[in-house]
Order: structure tokens, then C-alpha cells, then sequence
């Protein structure tokens, strides 16, 4: 029997809301920077409360959770994992092994080096395992030239979840981000697959064709202005940490990073079609040396 078109249940778009949440709270907190619970609730628009909840779960999938003194949530115990690089972690492995295999302090140091990297490719598995099931769903809109409904997608700018009914276009940057007409705005637009709960065919041809335009989208993923029209510019000097953000964040900007003349340091150079996702991506990193802004629209934000 076929399902397509067919809403699943209540109780089901819980379940799967609340695993996408926690799974994406657990990659906020492993990020360098943290954030309140205050500030995690809104990220993911839920209550306070639901991000206690979650928490806990979080817990019981073997995370510790703590606080620093400005009552930042993050993810603790990675510090020692961090300090070695995955051929390090090996030799002490077989060092530890060697030397006293059935001391318990050997079998204590083994489960913090090993922890972190099992709980690393599960949560991987899982998140790829719903991003392969929502990439299928879009190339099948595609194909059939089928309108497709984005369901829970979570707008940065908003900070809220809607369900979007598009016409999907084509896939970028490595199938990261998905260029399509968005029916009820009549506007092209680009999402980020990671940011779509799950997606569901419908049985509705497309009927705004002629309107599409795959226009390139800028690193932050907005349509760049057409040929010929005033274009804004940024170049930035970026500490590693903001350019692992970057990239993670916004995968769109990679072409656009270049290692910089300091050692670990990294250039951010191109063009842009809205500051205000610049702005907030430099008001991100208090460290000033994280982001020196050389030039650009944002350089009042300096």
C-alpha cells in the first residue's frame, strides 16, 4: 500500500521531532561555543522545560551535561579525547593494554578514549540515515516534477518550525542545501536539509515552473543579486575554531575559505546578498582575534 501523501500520526511526529531536537542539541553543546538553556530553548523553539527533558535523555545516552560559571550548557568529559588525534588515541590504547590490561584505572582511560568517537558515529548514523531518507524524497520530487512538503523546517531567522510546501529545483553543495520555489511565498528560496525534520511527496504536479530560478545563493545560502547589479563584498580573518563553524554552519562558504597567511588562521572571501547573517555569526565569537573583519559591510560590527 502506498504512503505517499499521507500524514503520519500525532504520536509519531512526536517521537521524531523529539529525536531530531535532542540529536541537535547534542551537536550545540559539542560546538566551542555555549550557550544558556534560555538560549538552547529558543534555538530549537521549545520551552525551557522540554530542554530540561531533554537533557536527561541526553544523559542517559552516556553525555555528561554541565555548566560553567556563566551557566553555559555544554557537553563535558571531552577534553581528553580532544588532546590526542586519532593515531595518538591508538597508541595509548596498545600502551595501556600492554603495560597493565587489567588494572582498573586501564579500563577506565579506555572507555573515556573509546566513549566519545562510539557515541560520535552513532549520532552520525542516525542523522545520516534521516538526511538519506529526505534527499530520496527531493530527487524523487525532482524527477517526477512533484511538489514536495518540507515538514518542521527550523528558520534561523525566525527561530520557529513550519511545515513548507516547495517545488524543488535543484540540490547544492554537496547536497547540503536545496534550492526550490516555495508555493505560498511565490519566491525562490534555498533550505538546508539539515534543518528539515523529514518530507513527505505529495501527489501535486508542479505549477509554477515557469517562475523558478536557480539563481547561485551566497555563503550563507541567499540569492545573490543578477549580473550586472551592486554586489556587496567581505574578506575575513578567521581563528581555526571560527573557520570550523563556518564551514559546519553555513557549508555554502567553503569555496570561499583559504588558509591565511598566519598559521591557523584561515580567510573568509566573497560575496554576500544579506549582512545580517554576517552579523550574527561575528556577534557569535566575543573573542575578538576569532573574527577580524578586513573589510566588508559588517566592519561597523567590529
Amino acid at each position: 500500500m502506498s504512503t505517499k501523501g499521507l500524514r503520519k500520526s500525532s504520536s509519531d511526529d512526536f517521537n521524531q521531532t523529539t529525536v531530531e531536537r535532542v540529536l541537535r542539541l547534542i551537536r550545540l553543546m559539542r560546538r566551542p561555543i555555549r550557550k544558556t538553556r534560555t538560549e538552547y530553548a529558543k534555538l530549537l523553539g521549545v520551552s525551557e522545560r522540554s530542554v530540561y527533558r531533554y537533557f536527561n535523555l541526553i544523559e542517559s545516552l552516556g553525555f555528561v551535561v554541565m555548566n560553567d560559571a556563566d551557566r553555559n550548557c555544554f557537553i563535558g568529559g571531552e577534553d581528553l579525547r580532544e588532546a590526542f588525534t586519532d593515531e595518538e588515541a591508538v597508541w595509548v590504547e596498545r600502551a595501556l593494554q600492554a603495560v597493565g590490561p587489567e588494572h582498573p584505572l586501564t579500563q577506565s582511560v579506555l572507555r573515556k578514549l573509546n566513549m566519545y568517537s562510539e557515541q560520535e558515529e552513532v549520532l552520525d548514523s542516525l542523522i545520516q540515515a534521516g538526511k538519506g531518507q529526505i534527499l530520496s524524497l527531493i530527487s524523487e520530487a525532482i524527477y517526477q516534477r512533484k511538489q514536495l512538503r518540507l515538514l518542521g523546517y527550523h528558520s534561523a531567522n525566525s527561530a520557529t518550525r513550519t511545515d513548507r510546501l516547495v517545488e524543488p529545483i535543484e540540490l547544492l553543495a554537496s547536497h547540503s542545501v536545496l534550492s526550490a520555489f516555495e508555493v505560498r511565498t511565490r519566491a525562490n528560496k534555498y533550505f538546508r536539509i539539515d534543518r528539515i525534520s523529514s518530507a513527505e511527496l505529495t501527489d501535486k504536479p508542479y505549477l509554477f515552473q515557469l517562475e523558478h530560478r536557480a539563481s547561485l545563493p551566497d555563503m550563507f545560502g541567499f540569492a545573490l543579486p543578477d549580473e550586472g547589479e551592486a554586489m556587496m563584498h567581505i574578506k575575513l580573518d578567521l581563528s581555526m575554531r571560527a573557520a570550523l563553524f563556518m564551514r559546519t554552519e553555513h557549508p555554502l562558504s567553503i569555496p570561499y575559505l583559504s588558509i591565511g597567511p598566519e598559521p591557523r588562521r584561515f580567510l573568509l572571501e566573497g560575496p554576500i546578498a544579506d549582512p545580517r547573517p554576517l552579523e550574527r555569526f561575528i556577534r557569535g565569537f566575543p573573542n575578538e582575534s576569532d573574527v577580524i573583519v578586513l573589510s566588508g559591510p559588517e566592519k561597523q560590527f567590529q
